[in-house]
Formats: structure tokens, C-alpha cells, sequence
């Protein structure tokens, strides 16, 4: 059933002021995960501008607010609230970081302020918040597709769940191990990538101490890049089964090359042939010098469905929020867009081979 705000905010007297309306971004804008937070970046810059093609009327426009999740503990946290309190951001959007999308959506339903993530950690939208909408495939849809694939179709049985020793790598390989007591299957042999990721030998011996068939990997980026590489050196014939937060540069470039392993991904389902996902990627890739991704395309979404709903509510979050949970079927780049009523994306997970 629909999760609803029944609360107050949605009349005009809390409009936000002013005509510049600001869209607040938590991204990775230092660290490992810089290139991410780049590309997330330019994917929503290109949403704002292809926005200001129509112009609103009032005279109001749409202006980013960009802050970084990256730094001491508890730094995110307080770069969030000066994103809804300083920045007075109508709405937030967060990159696939599962800590940061938890602090801003404790923050949005403590503030009152709409939160599109594209994290996947299946926890955020079990505890009946109204703020929060997923743009992409929770932990467990992708647990459930790679099971279902591993253990049904192909039969195989020697397998490796290989996940970073950070929150999102540890939520999804508790969701995969409960994908395959539900197929009734033992729990698969697991080994742990250090945050942030060092020397990957040891790592690659305890993994191929089990000769396994298959390999679930759970990790960020760069250290799902750097263990493409290793499992290319030992020749390792395992077939790579890889989360959707893995699929940003530096490891779409490495999973790209001859030499590596079939590699799967868990990914929202988009028909083959979609014009405004096609030129996206050009423009993205004439523009940046880099190919897109599936989060640069759920950003220039989220921005754009923003944008849309604000058109038509005016500069109000509640009232935003509210346009959000009643969205039909949005056409975006990266698919279909519609929530279910905890928040969910709509949008079927699918296998894809990136090799």
C-alpha cells in the first residue's frame, strides 16, 4: 500500500522564496569514487539544461547545489542538512553510496523534503518513509536475479560472493544469501575486500582456493575494476556476476576489454532501441570524453522528473513529494520511471552482458 504524507506544508505560504529553485546533489566529489561524482555531475547539468530550453513560468529556473559526502564521520550528515537548511534545496538527490542515501533520507522525512536516490540498499524504503523514492534495482531484486540465474538455470554450484567490507557490500551479500536459502541452496563461500581496497593477492588466492564456477561481486567501482583485472591475469574462467553500483568508470572500462571473463549485470529492463537514451549517450560522451553509465542516466532522470513535477505544483516540496508518489509512467533515459508506493522503482531487473 501507498506510504502517505499526511502532514502539513502543502499550501502556498510555504512555497519556497525567490525564483532560483535549487535541486541539492550529495555526490562523491573527492576520494576513490571522484570519477562517479564527476559523472553524475555532467549528467545533471545536462538535465538543467536541457530544462532551461522551456522555460518556467513565474520566471523560476532550476539551479544545482552541489555538496560532497566524502570526509570525516559525520561530515555527509551536516553537508545534507546545509543542502535543505542553507541551500533550501526543494528536493535531494544522492548518488549510489547506501550511507549517504540513509542520512538524507533521515534528514528528508525529518525536514520534510523529497529524496530520489540512486542507491540500492534494500533497507530504505522497509521503514515506511513518504520522502524517499529508488531510481534504480534494490540489493534484493539484483540477489534474487543472480540466483535465479546461477543456481536454477545454469545448475552450477561452486560459488564466490566477493563484497567490500563497506555497508552497501555487506547489505548485499546478507541479500544474496537469503536469495539462495529461498532457492534452498547453502549459503556460498564468501570472501571480504578490504575498504579501501589494498593488495588484492591474497584476496584472489582465497577465491580461487574454492575453484568456483561463478563470482558475485559486490563492490563500488574501482575495487570491482581492480579484481577484473586480477581474475584476467590468473586466466580464471568463473563467470562475474556484478552489482549495479559497480557500473561506473573505472570498471566499465575494464570489464570492456578482450581477455576478461563473461561479465553480468543486474540492471533495470530498457528496450533495445530507445532514441532519447541514444542521444543521450552521444551528447554525454561528445561532451565529457567518457561513456555514460546507468547512474549518469538515472541522474539526468531524476533531475528532469524534478524539473517536471515542479512545473506543475509550483516550488513546494510537500507538494512535490506528493506529484513524485503519483507519477504514472515517466519516460526517461534509463527506462520507464514509476513508484510503488514504499518508493520503489517500477522498473523489472534484467540480466545484462557487458561481455
Amino acid at each position: 500500500e501507498a506510504i502517505d504524507y499526511t502532514g502539513p506544508d502543502r499550501d502556498v505560504a510555504h512555497d519556497l522564496p525567490g525564483t532560483e529553485i535549487k535541486i541539492g546533489l550529495i555526490l562523491p566529489l573527492t576520494g576513490g569514487r571522484k570519477a562517479e561524482g564527476d559523472a553524475l555531475l555532467a549528467a545533471a547539468q545536462m538535465a538543467l539544461e536541457d530544462e532551461a530550453l522551456t522555460p518556467f513560468s513565474n520566471g523560476l529556473r532550476l539551479k544545482l547545489s552541489t555538496r560532497d559526502e566524502n570526509g570525516l564521520w559525520g561530515r555527509a550528515s551536516s553537508e545534507i542538512v546545509k543542502l535543505v537548511v542553507d541551500d533550501r534545496a526543494i528536493a535531494l538527490v544522492t548518488s549510489s553510496d547506501g550511507r549517504a542515501a540513509h542520512l538524507a533520507e533521515q534528514v528528508g522525512n525529518r525536514l520534510g523534503v523529497p529524496v530520489l536516490s540512486l542507491a540500492s540498499d534494500s533497507q530504505n524504503t522497509q521503514i515506511n518513509i513518504p520522502w524517499y523514492f529508488r531510481m534504480t534495482p534494490d540489493d534484493a531484486a539484483q540477489a534474487r536475479l543472480f540466483a535465479a540465474d546461477i543456481y536454477r538455470r545454469r545448475s552450477l554450484q561452486r560459488l564466490v560472493v566477493v563484497f567490500e567490507s563497506d555497508h552497501d557490500g555487506k547489505v548485499g551479500r546478507e541479500e544474496f544469501n537469503k536469495a539462495a536459502r529461498r532457492l534452498h541452496t547453502t549459503e556460498p563461500a564468501s570472501v571480504e575486500i578490504a575498504t579501501p581496497s589494498g593488495e588484492l593477492a591474497a584476496v584472489i588466492a582465497r577465491i580461487n582456493e574454492h575453484h568456483p564456477q561463478a563470482i558475485v561481486l559486490w563492490a563500488s567501482a574501482v575495487p570491482a575494476a581492480r579484481m577484473v583485472e586480477e581474475l584476467r591475469q590468473t586466466r580464471s574462467t568463473a563467470e562475474i556476476y556484478v552489482c549495479h553500483k559497480a557500473l561506473q568508470e573505472p570498471f566499465i572500462s575494464a570489464a570492456s576489454k578482450t581477455g576478461t571473463p563473461q561479465i553480468w549485470a543486474a540492471a533495470a529492463s530498457v528496450a533495445n532501441s530507445l532514441p532519447s537514451r541514444d542521444n543521450f549517450d552521444y551528447r554525454f560522451h561528445a561532451r565529457f570524453g567518457v561513456p555514460t553509465n546507468p547512474a549518469a542516466r538515472e541522474m539526468y532522470d531524476a533531475i528532469r522528473l524534478i524539473a517536471e513535477c515542479v512545473r506543475t505544483v509550483g516550488p513546494n516540496r510537500a507538494r512535490l513529494r506528493d506529484s513524485l508518489a503519483k507519477i504514472g509512467k515517466y519516460q526517461g533515459v534509463s527506462g520507464w520511471i514509476s513508484f510503488a508506493g514504499a518508493g520503489n522503482t517500477q522498473a523489472a531487473c534484467v540480466l545484462a552482458t557487458l561481455k
